[in-house]
């Protein structure tokens, strides 16, 4: 087993850093999750949000694994679409 060692306040930085970052993941998750169906996110925001690839979209748009819909031939989803999905993937971690 190896060991690393930091100075103290490099660790609580780190930790604070995450807790930071869990608060803001939960916020995300939590207003996306309670949006209205009439609330709807594009395909850049939503490859962001949930951290895949056009084709990953495609993949799941295709197998009907999130909902989408298309408007003046761009691809947005709804917002409870997305909520669902990153409480899936939230879940699973």
């Amino acid at each position: 087993m190896e060991y690393i060692t930091i100075e103290r306040t490099v660790y609580d930085a780190m930790v604070s850093a995450l807790k930071d970052c869990s608060a803001a993941l939960h916020t995300a998750i939590s207003r996306l999750s309670h949006k209205s169906r009439d609330e709807w996110i594009d395909n850049d925001t939503a490859q962001a949000i949930l951290r895949k690839t056009p084709r990953s979209l495609q993949n799941m748009r295709a197998t009907g694994a999130i909902g989408y819909s298309l408007m003046n031939g761009k691809v947005f989803y709804p917002a409870d679409e997305i909520g669902r999905l990153l409480e899936r993937g939230h879940s699973n971690v």
